[in-house]
Parts: structure tokens; sequence; C-alpha cells
């Protein structure tokens, strides 16, 4: 089942729409019918350095990495999503352990690893959720991973109890959407 996709045909080009073949999800992935996508700095830098950043993109490709739309078909081994659900996604096709054009979220059929997918509810458009998947992926590898703050995850278990040392952190460009994201991560995570 073709679709619609902007591609970068080659390094430095310019977007060219034309036809994607669709891609059925393997274990642990869905494919979603987008409903909105959003541009990034990782996007657009990507097409105007050519291979100063992501050489390992191969031509032509589907960039784009945040999405949100209904989920069209669920792989195997796939529990959290059924067929119809409304999500919104981190597509990561241009990471170098993709490297797929069918994980590029500016097309209209986007594979998605579940555990980079979320429900959204249905009083929030799909315009407002595509914009947090990047930015939230961002903060949380700053704040969560071992080899940069490493904080404590914030859970939906238990209220986060603040400990009796005082603890605090700055967070530089509060007013980006990475910023926002550590603002509520950080503040989730006590």
């Amino acid at each position: 089942m073709p679709h619609q996709a902007a591609y970068i045909p080659a390094k430095k080009a310019q977007l060219e729409i034309s036809t994607a073949e669709y891609t059925k999800p393997g274990e642990n992935k869905i494919t979603v019918k987008n409903g909105a996508v959003a541009i990034n700095p990782l996007d657009w830098f990507k097409q105007g350095s050519g291979d100063l950043f992501a050489p390992w993109i191969k031509y032509p490709h589907i960039m784009g990495s945040d999405l949100a739309g209904e989920v069209a078909e669920v792989g195997p081994g796939v529990t959290r999503f059924k067929v119809g659900d409304r999500v919104v996604a981190h597509a990561v096709g241009m990471d170098k352990r993709s490297n797929k054009s069918s994980e590029g979220a500016f097309q209209e059929y986007t594979v998605v690893q579940t555990n980079l997918a979320s429900q959204i509810p249905d009083h929030i458009s799909y315009e407002a959720a595509c914009v947090l998947p990047l930015g939230l992926s961002t903060a949380s590898c700053g704040l969560f991973m071992k080899d940069y703050l490493a904080l404590r995850h914030p859970t939906n278990e238990k209220p986060v109890s603040v400990p009796d040392k005082k603890e605090a952190i700055l967070i530089w460009g509060g007013s980006t959407s990475v910023g926002c994201n550590a603002i509520q991560l950080a503040t989730a995570a006590g």
C-alpha cells in the first residue's frame, strides 16, 4: 500500500514528495497513520549539513522524529497498543541503529518502537501532542541516564517525597521545548 512521504534524496538536497511503501511493524513495534508531525532543528541541520551530522544516513531518506496519529497495525509481541489507539511517538529513522526510512516521521505511515510511544487522550489534538517526543527524550536522557545527571526516575506509584537534604537543579533555557520538558521531569522526580 504506497503512501506519500517527504524524502531528502541526496546530501544537502531539498525535500521531495514521492511515494513510500507501507512497512509492516516488526516485533515490539507499531505502524502509525500519522495525523500530525513536527519539524525539529535536527531535521533542518541534517538537511543543510550533509554528512557533517549523522554521516551513516543512506539516501534517499525520510527524516522526522515527532509524530502523533492512530495505530494502523501492531507487530508481534505488542500488548500495550491496539489498532485505532491514538498515540504520540518518537520516530528514530535517523538513529544509527535503525537508519530506516520506514521509521522516519515525514510520511503518512511510520513504524515506531513501542517503548517510544504513548497513548494520548481524546481531548489532546495530534498537533498539540506531536511537539513532545524529541524534546521529552532529550530532557530525559540528560536528567536520568547514568552517564549524565542520573536523577531518580519519576513514578506514578507513589508521590515523590522531598529528601531531608536540600537538592537543586538549574535548567538553562527553560522556555525551550527541551527546557520545558526538563523542568516538568525534574519536578516529577522530586
